[in-house]
């Protein structure tokens, strides 16, 4: 009888690891395939997930384009102002000092007079000296014509009429009094150039001499500058230059330094013959007139300031405006349609600015522009629209144009409450 038991018992130890194998494969074959079985009201139409895409208006209409350039402000005339005679500096205005603005004809400098003087006053004897001459042989031909009566009676004599009337003698004196009337006038211009006087309306920049100084007329006294008008150079690309309006004024800003609203306009002069070093662009020279004249929104443009401009463009009528980020490689548009489903347009582009690019597109009626990037998209794809998200750029894109950068600055609340959140477990730690 124990023996009989002791054998059962090895035999139910030894079955027990296949009845749990076999147990365990029975309950592991019921976990997977449970999951798989779906309750009596599922439906699968009401698990489709739907993409949510931002969008934006398409705007339509006649265009101006522009160019936004920058430069730096040079001197349209800058110029050293020399001594036209030789002499020494007597006296300097005191006012004649860098950075001060002096009006045209004002005086600078003044050289000592005295041998100007001299100079005036011996030319003006020789002058004299030359009349008196000139009278004498005028004189003189009188009392010859009375000979030449007197000759005339006597036939057969072969005289020269020229000779006798001393026509000669009269001819160099009238070149005399010529010559000496040249100098005296000469004497009279030195004498009024021994004061060196400003060119134009300008400012001071350098002032290269002092009380005494010995001066020639190749010796620079000052450095002016016109501040009548400034120059500003900057570049533009090849494409622009067919659309740029030359009649129209361009825009001078500088948001850093002048603030928001301030601005002011320069005209355009010229293109200049020379492409750039660098970059091959086109060259363009404009003219800022009165720049130190400060006024409302009229601030003040100093010589090596570096400024923005805007070029205007001429208008381009039914012309659509996109950003860069929506066209695709291939010229086309991702669109919205009026069903909610994503599309393609085809697009031919007429200008790309730095900011928007104008195009001409058959665009229908409900497109809107995806104005994010399309990712994995195909032509047809079902799309929901963040409708109150897609107002509001609408409307801030009538104000200001939308880029690609200001998506970011509209999120929705969940992602501000959860970029909060995180800065606050951030400070705790």
């Amino acid at each position: 009888m124990k023996t009989i038991l002791m054998r059962g018992f090895f035999v139910k130890n030894k079955l027990l690891p296949l009845f749990l194998i076999i147990l365990g494969a029975l309950l592991g074959y019921y976990i997977l395939h449970s999951g798989q079985q779906k309750p009596a009201h599922f439906n699968k139409k009401q698990f489709k997930r739907v993409r949510t895409v931002q969008t934006i208006k398409l705007e339509k209409g006649s265009v101006v384009p522009f160019w936004n350039t920058s430069g730096f402000v040079k001197p349209a005339e800058l110029v050293k102002v020399y001594a036209r005679v030789a002499g020494n500096v007597e006296a300097i205005n005191p006012l004649a000092t860098p950075g001060v603005l002096l009006k045209k004809g004002q005086w600078l400098a003044k050289l000592e007079e005295e041998d100007f003087n001299l100079s005036l006053q011996s030319q003006q004897a020789q002058l004299e000296q030359a009349q008196a001459q000139l009278a004498l042989v005028k004189v003189d031909q009188v009392l010859a014509k009375e000979e030449l009566l007197l000759l005339n009676n006597n036939d057969g004599l072969n005289i020269d009429e020229s000779l006798v009337l001393r026509e000669p003698q009269l001819t160099v004196a009238r070149a005399k009094v010529f010559v000496a009337k040249n100098n005296l006038a000469k004497a009279k211009l030195n004498m009024e150039r021994s004061t060196i006087l400003t060119p134009f309306d300008g400012k001071i920049i350098s002032k290269d001499v002092g009380l005494g100084s010995k001066v020639s007329n190749n010796t620079s006294l000052f450095s002016i500058v016109n501040t009548n008008v400034y120059w500003i150079e900057v570049k533009i690309p090849h494409k622009f230059l067919t659309l740029f309006d030359k009649s129209q004024p361009a825009d001078v800003y500088q948001s850093r330094l002048w603030g928001e609203e301030a601005k002011r306009q320069a005209k355009f002069i010229s293109v200049l013959p020379e492409l750039d070093n660098k970059d091959r662009q086109i060259k363009l020279l404009l003219a800022i007139d009165k720049p130190l004249v400060h006024q409302l929104n009229q601030p003040q443009v100093f010589i090596n300031d570096f400024l923005n401009v805007q070029l205007k463009g001429k208008p381009i009528d039914n012309a659509w405006t996109i950003k860069h980020a929506w066209l695709q490689a291939d010229n086309t548009i991702w669109v919205v349609d009026k069903n909610s489903t994503l599309q393609k347009r085809k697009v031919k582009v007429l200008f790309k600015g730095r900011d928007v690019i104008y195009v001409r597109t058959k665009i229908e009626k409900g497109d809107r522009a995806l104005a994010e990037k399309p990712g994995i998209a195909s032509i047809g794809l079902q799309v929901r629209t963040r409708k109150s998200l897609s107002n509001a750029m609408d409307k801030f894109n009538q104000e200001s144009p939308l880029t690609e950068g200001d998506l970011n600055s509209f999120k929705r609340p969940n992602e501000k409450k959860k970029q909060k959140k995180g800065k606050r477990l951030k400070n705790d730690n």
